[in-house]
């Protein structure tokens, strides 16, 4: 009997000693979870703060943070401090609604954490696209274009763009602090010029500063999630272009060297132009005409291509057989604003009456059966 009842007790306390490792092991796991919280400023996750660890010393610290996407861990490049026994991570790049964190010391994790999303009541923005939107850029690299969703504020539009080079050498006085600024009609897109007077080789600025961008160097282009829409929207997370700087263009825009991929009769195929360079994105949305033999103007749409290299026409009523012009207005511009008459360094006061400006290029095609 006395065996019975010490056997029921073992096992009730064995039982106990195994609920207490267990509630002691997630009260531990929890904790691990909530030591890391989010420093808000302004609506906007700006840095991490967690419990000092053990064996911490500030400035010889194996204090990692990484940015966990799609299974990647990508470590993030930031300051730490030490405050009341707190450790404090900002971030050089600003952290991302939606997104989750992982910190480390050495191959510890120390906890991770979710930014949380924009509650269903805020209405964001996004930026579409930047461009160019390729990755390889001249050096002498002239305009940026930014896409938003919806109309942007205007007026302090550098304060939301750093430029960033390699990876911890921010660049001050990159951008033109134009006023007003260069908005489309809708307040959608923005042209941002980097200082045409640091570009040109033979202007002072440029014999004191230098160009803006170096050949051979690695870029990071940061939009701050600061920016707000015309009517108070927030732009709903930061956006980051990576590109690496590449030989100056010096050359012009070539038209008779275009590639022209011409449509067959009875079709509503589009005619598809490679220019085998990239162009500028706003002025591709402007400067070309298709007219008949008779010179009457075809309507249609127009479609830009990847890295705005090539362009495709697509006209509203099908193709008839005949001769066509293809027109491109002198405006047309590459990256580095060289247009069909000119370069951009080009003196104007040389220009002789040789060297009129041409308003449009021609280039002729035929659409056969």
């Amino acid at each position: 009997m006395m065996n019975k009842i010490f056997k029921i007790r073992l096992s009730i306390s064995l039982n106990l000693i195994f609920f207490v490792f267990i509630f002691l092991f997630y009260s531990c796991s929890k904790e691990s979870e909530e030591s890391i919280s989010i420093v808000w400023e302004n609506d906007k996750a700006v840095a991490l703060q967690f419990e000092k660890p053990s064996n911490y010393k500030l400035g010889n610290s194996q204090i990692e943070v990484r940015l966990v996407q799609e299974g990647n861990r990508v470590p993030i490049l930031g300051e730490l401090k030490e405050e009341r026994g707190m450790i404090i991570f900002s971030p050089l790049i600003p952290l991302t609604r939606g997104q989750s964190y992982e910190v480390f010391k050495g191959e510890g994790k120390l906890g991770d954490v979710l930014i949380p999303n924009l509650s269903s009541t805020e209405s964001g923005v996004s930026l579409i696209e930047i461009y160019p939107t390729q990755d390889s850029l001249p050096e002498n690299l002239l305009k940026l274009f930014l896409k938003f969703s919806k109309p942007m504020r205007e007026g302090k539009s550098i304060n939301y763009l750093t430029l960033i080079k390699g990876d911890s050498d921010t660049l001050s006085g990159v951008f033109l602090d134009l006023q007003p600024e260069l908005w489309n009609d809708d307040q959608t897109m923005l042209t941002v010029w980097l200082d045409p007077g640091r570009i040109k080789r033979d202007l002072i600025p440029n014999q004191k500063l230098g160009a803006p961008l170096s050949k051979s160097e690695k870029y990071k282009l940061i939009v701050s999630s600061d920016w707000k829409g015309l009517n108070g929207e927030v732009l709903d997370r930061y956006y980051l272009k990576d590109f690496t700087v590449i030989a100056r263009d010096s050359i012009s825009p070539t038209p008779k060297d275009w590639l022209l991929d011409i449509p067959h009769s009875g079709s509503k195929s589009p005619l598809k132009v490679n220019f085998e360079e990239s162009l500028d994105y706003s002025l591709l949305n402007e400067v070309f005409k298709i007219f008949s033999q008779e010179n009457q103007e075809i309507a249609g749409v127009w479609k830009i291509g990847n890295e705005e290299k090539s362009i495709e026409f697509t006209p509203f009523s099908n193709w008839k057989k005949g001769k066509y012009k293809f027109r491109v207005s002198g405006r047309l511009e590459d990256l580095v604003g060289n247009n069909l008459n000119r370069l951009f360094e080009t003196d104007l006061k040389i220009q002789t009456s040789e060297q009129e400006d041409s308003e449009f290029q021609f280039i002729a095609f035929e659409v056969k059966e």
